[in-house]
């Protein structure tokens, strides 16, 4: 399988005062972050509903009707879980949500398309 990276990002250069900031706005909302539980590990249900809602369908800005995840995550960098994402008009797309942090229980995950 491939991995496509669920991230588009325009740079817009003000200059105030002398100085130039460049400001990235987020199209699409592709991090989430979230604390490892009692099990040591970031809930299913706890990744599907971070998923619902910072995940939005590329180019649409929509946030998906359902999401389904194979598992959770432990707190490790690079560990990842496939997951489901159905949008309002029934297109199912897959996803692999992988860990890109962690720090003690805290977990910080992305998201990425799955191509065939």
């Amino acid at each position: 399988m491939k991995y496509a990276a669920v991230s588009l990002v325009t740079a817009t250069v003000v200059a105030v005062g002398g100085f130039a900031f460049v400001a990235v706005p987020r199209l699409l909302s592709t991090e989430s972050t979230s604390t490892a539980g009692a099990t040591g590990a970031v809930s299913r249900a706890e990744v599907e509903k971070q998923v619902r809602e910072n995940y939005s369908v590329p180019l649409i800005q929509e946030k998906p009707k359902s999401v389904s995840c194979a598992g959770g995550l432990k707190p490790r960098q690079h560990d990842s879980v496939e997951c489901t994402v159905t949008s309002k008009n029934g297109k199912r797309q897959q996803i692999m949500v992988s860990v890109t942090k962690a720090n003690g229980n805290g977990v910080s995950y992305d998201y990425a398309v799955l191509e065939n």
